[in-house]
């Protein structure tokens, strides 16, 4: 049977470079018994198809952590009028802000140890804050208005 179609136009045992495609001149044939074959996957592999594909050490998960809440520390806390939520958005902003590299859990070396640019990140904050802070100048001209 080597090199013959079967039935439905299936190439059998054809020899090529692709363990699925014939290379007896008629592209398109799929070689049946590659079909069928078992996968040889250790219980290992397998397992790691079905982890979280977003692995990190616990110092970085740590890293993660530091990042997300000076993030919410800035955003929610942005024209607050209580003292302890100005001085969460205060800090916030300045540990944002600043480009020294010198402590381990700097900005800038939370932002490069989980692969982030820190200088996108830091633009990004700062253009939502001026767009936050604009809609609320506007905000009272339309209350003033309307009224």
């Amino acid at each position: 049977m080597i090199g013959q179609k079967g039935a439905r136009g299936f190439s059998f045992n054809s020899p090529g470079t692709s363990p699925f495609l014939s290379t007896d001149g008629e592209a398109g044939y799929v070689r049946v018994e590659a079909l069928f074959q078992p996968d040889i996957l250790i219980s290992f592999q397998h397992q790691a198809t079905q982890r979280r594909r977003f692995h990190l050490e616990p110092e970085r998960v740590l890293m993660l952590a530091v990042l997300e809440d000076a993030i919410v520390c800035f955003q929610d806390n942005l024209g607050a009028t209580c003292k302890r939520k100005k001085a969460l958005h205060l800090d916030a902003e300045e540990w944002i802000l600043d480009d020294d590299k010198s402590y381990l859990f700097s900005f800038e070396n939370v932002c490069e140890a989980l692969n982030f640019d820190p200088l996108y990140l830091r633009q990004g904050l700062v253009r939502w804050k001026e767009s936050k802070l604009a809609k609320q100048e506007k905000e009272p001209a339309r209350k003033q208005l309307a009224g």
